[in-house]
């Protein structure tokens, strides 16, 4: 029988700890569960952070939360799926795998008109920004954002977003390119690595802004600091930098509030309307193109590393 390639991790560190293994085939599901053959994963910043222990997991561990397929066996007690059924999953962890078994109870339903590789590009990214404008923080229309790492795949689709809910947004990317990619979907796009970022924003907004997404995390949480109003929010859902270092006392004197955490308590009762809100947005071009890069998933060590190395714009899958 054709074995099940599988990439797995024995210990913490680098892209180079992900091995590439072929396991057994996978068996039948249980109560509960499907068996699904994916065609598309999505590689998303959180798999790096349980690679590298940030988020410590069982080890060996399969890295991976985010993936489309086609159902190939159901188990008992699933009456709403079918064997041949495409569907999607986020935040169910172990996906870097051809075939896996999942809880029935994590799949959403894959609309006709949307390719794999496409769903599985937007899918965990698109909802994560759903909850940084409905969740995390209510955006208003007429509010001003700053999107700290507004070039990055995820930052992307929530700076044009909020763009589109009626707020002035402000962007910051490292790179000229990254940059000039930004240029006309925003309202202003600022080096995120400027020494005077703050002063450039309030040069833009004097007051300050009304609610930050802090994407980078170490390298830009002085200059959000700077950035946010008095009264202000500061949403974390990004470190991509390493974890900031707050100072709670100057936020408490300025009354400004930091929010964070997981996402999956605010898409709680609301995961039909925020999916199919996600899969409208990139139809109606809302979310702009969401340039994505295919990697075989044998080639999952080189897609962290174009991920650490930020050498690749847009979203990453990887394909078995």
């Amino acid at each position: 029988m054709t074995p099940n390639t599988t990439i797995r991790f024995h210990a913490y560190g680098g892209p180079d700890v992900l091995q590439v293994e072929d396991d057994a085939p996978v068996g039948e599901p249980g109560a509960g569960q499907v068996r699904l053959r994916h065609s598309a994963i999505g590689v998303n910043f959180i798999d790096t952070l349980f690679r590298q222990g940030a988020f410590p997991v069982p080890l060996p561990s399969v890295p991976g939360v985010e993936g489309v397929g086609v159902i190939e066996a159901v188990g008992p007690g699933v009456p709403s799926l079918r064997v041949g059924q495409r569907v999607a999953y986020y935040l169910a962890p172990g996906s870097y795998t051809q075939v896996r078994l999942i809880d029935a109870s994590a799949l959403v339903q894959v609309p006709d008109d949307l390719d794999d590789a496409r769903v599985a590009s937007v899918l965990t990214k698109g909802l994560t920004a759903w909850a940084g404008l409905h969740g995390y923080h209510a955006l208003a229309a007429g509010q001003t954002v700053l999107v700290q790492g507004a070039s990055s795949a995820m930052g992307g689709l929530l700076a044009r977003w909020a763009k589109a809910l009626g707020a002035r947004v402000i962007g910051t990317a490292g790179s000229m390119a990254k940059r000039q990619a930004l240029e006309g979907a925003i309202d202003h796009v600022l080096a995120s690595d400027a020494p005077d970022l703050g002063a450039q924003v309030r040069a833009l907004v004097p007051d300050g802004v009304d609610v930050v997404y802090e994407l980078v995390g170490r390298a830009t949480f002085e200059a959000t600091m700077a950035a946010v109003k008095d009264g202000g929010t500061i949403v974390s859902i990004g470190a991509a930098s390493g974890a900031p270092v707050v100072d709670a006392d100057a936020m408490s004197r300025r009354d400004v509030r930091l929010v964070g955490g997981p996402m999956a308590p605010h898409l709680a009762g609301r995961l039909p309307e925020a999916t199919a809100a996600v899969f409208q947005a990139w139809r109606s071009g809302v979310l702009g193109e969401v340039p994505f890069t295919r990697w075989p998933l044998r080639q999952a060590a080189a897609a962290h590393e174009a991920l650490r190395d930020r050498s690749k714009q847009g979203a990453l899958v990887l394909v078995p």
